[in-house]
């Protein structure tokens, strides 16, 4: 027989890839005779540069952005060809907040700055686009982090910069300066 193993990632637990080799791996023990072909996917989250990467091959760029507590985490982008993959999850994601601090009290201060510094360093590095994976995000500032990474800054009605978090737009009243993208494509 043969068999398509298609799994995305369990959210905190196993990586797409991971999941798919577990799921071969069990599949295996009780049809060894059966023809596997793992095709692991992704939704935008977590994962979602691993599995074009299985996929697709291509080069990875690895730097240090900030976090969405605003300390430096490691984070890798994927270059193939003109184009380079990121996802929000690498700089901003859920696996970043221990659960104890998954309320709605801490989400609300999370910045998603680290997505606009990923952005950056695929624009420098000569991309013609690049395409963001959206999901696994722990923040709920909307973007203003990355906004602001990339030069745009969300400030109040006295021009003051707001402070990083989602809870703080509610007094945005305009972007001070603009995206800086040097003519890189952006997709969400």
């Amino acid at each position: 027989m043969r068999v398509v193993v298609a799994p995305d990632s369990f959210g905190g637990t196993l990586s797409a890839t991971a999941a798919a080799e577990a799921i071969a791996t069990g599949w295996r023990r009780t049809a060894p005779g059966d023809e596997l072909r793992l095709l692991p996917l992704a939704d935008g989250g977590t994962g979602f540069v691993e599995v074009l990467h299985a996929a697709l091959g291509g080069e990875w760029h690895e730097r240090e952005v900030t976090g969405p507590f605003g300390d430096p985490v490691p984070a890798r982008w994927l270059r193939i060809a003109d184009t380079a993959y990121l996802e929000s999850a690498a700089a901003c994601g859920l696996h970043f907040v221990p659960r104890e601090r998954r309320v709605p009290e801490v989400a609300r201060s999370l910045t998603s700055y680290g997505v606009g510094e990923l952005v950056a360093d695929a624009r420098d590095a000569g991309v013609a686009e690049v395409v963001i994976g959206l999901g696994g995000s722990a923040t709920t500032d909307g973007g203003a982090g990355m906004l602001a990474a990339l030069g745009a800054v969300p400030v109040d009605a006295e021009g003051t910069p707001l402070p990083q978090g989602g809870a703080a737009l509610a007094r945005c009243a305009r972007l001070e300066g603009a995206v800086d993208l040097g003519g890189t494509r952006l997709v969400a």
